[in-house]
């Protein structure tokens, strides 16, 4: 286990390694530079360009710049955020809880929502709920999160009035309790709009895992040694059937740590995936690379998470 664990670590660190790198190198090769903006002007002179890409080592070629970008991320500096005049790891600090808040709370929903839904429907099949509850799912499935996204913005935000249409909480709004009942109301849409598509996926699988395992012979025997049905389920089928779900966990950390970026530019939450949007446009790249780099290692974490929580559902790969 502690072998397979440090395999796993060695290899989520080359992953983050090419990531990383491999962003470093695309948006210095794309178009303009972290001071385009503000030295394209013609009045500006080529020196003071020049003079300005060389007090930051953006002359050098790429491999030196990254083989310094590495040294310094060892010493836990990640640079200077040009766009927005301050540490890179300040920037981070600052947005970084705000996705956490927006992901775990859409992903603990999405997957408590869909196992429980899913593995209902796939224990009862037959039933006609059931196969409404799996259909509802792909027409679920079929609509774009940016869709959603929009069309809560157009609906309960705009026309009903009952949400805020963007932000994390009420600018001079109210601290203490009304506080933070102020930010879980900015909260509950971009979290349906994040949540919704991720539960629907899970809800499928968790219909058609359950659905195959209430007939595998394990289900009779135990049935046939009279344990009550509600431990049958709940114990023994639904543990394995949950490994299909958690198999696609570890790929929905990307996804959604993706798709965050779309959520929180419609709704103007203040989080990393606007932190990278905005990063991006003004080709700061300290902070998409410090980003980038964050999205990485959460991936990477996510993915493992996954992998150990699939040994605990499955006996078989414990011993893998």
């Amino acid at each position: 286990m502690g072998a397979s664990l440090l395999g796993r670590l060695a290899q989520g660190a080359l992953v983050v390694l090419f990531v990383v790198a491999t962003c470093f190198a695309l948006i210095r090769l794309a178009p303009g530079d972290p001071f385009f903006r503000a030295l394209d002007e013609a009045s500006v002179p080529a020196e003071v360009r020049a003079a300005q890409l060389a007090r930051f080592g953006y002359d050098r070629p790429i491999p030196e710049q990254f083989a310094r970008y590495l040294g310094n991320v060892v010493r836990g500096d990640l640079g200077w955020s040009h766009s927005r005049g301050q540490p890179v790891a300040q920037a981070i600090a600052t947005a970084l809880p705000s996705t956490l808040l927006l992901v775990g709370t859409a992903g603990l929903l999405a997957f408590v929502v869909g196992v429980s839904l899913g593995a209902w429907s796939g224990w009862h099949a037959d039933r006609p709920i059931a196969r409404g509850i799996d259909r509802g799912a792909m027409l679920l499935l079929s609509i774009p999160d940016y869709l959603l996204a929009l069309l809560a913005v157009m609906g309960p935000a705009l026309a009903w009035g009952l949400f805020p249409v963007g932000g994390a909480r009420t600018e001079f709004g109210p601290t203490g309790l009304l506080g933070l009942v102020d930010r879980l109301h900015h909260l509950v849409l971009p979290v349906l709009a994040l949540a919704l598509p991720i539960a629907a996926v899970v809800t499928r699988l968790q219909h058609a895992a359950m659905r195959d395992v209430r007939d595998a012979a394990f289900i009779r025997t135990a049935r046939a040694n009279g344990v009550p049905e509600r431990r049958i389920r709940w114990r023994h089928a639904l543990r394995n059937a949950l490994v299909p779900v958690l198999s696609y966990g570890g790929v929905q950390v990307a996804a959604a740590l993706s798709g965050v970026v779309v959520i929180e530019r419609i709704f103007a939450w203040p989080g990393m995936g606007r932190l990278l949007y905005d990063g991006v446009l003004s080709r700061d790249y300290p902070l998409i690379a410090g980003g980038v780099l964050v999205a990485a290692i959460g991936t990477v974490l996510g993915t493992m998470v996954a992998d150990l929580a699939i040994r605990w559902a499955d006996p078989r790969q414990r011993n893998a």
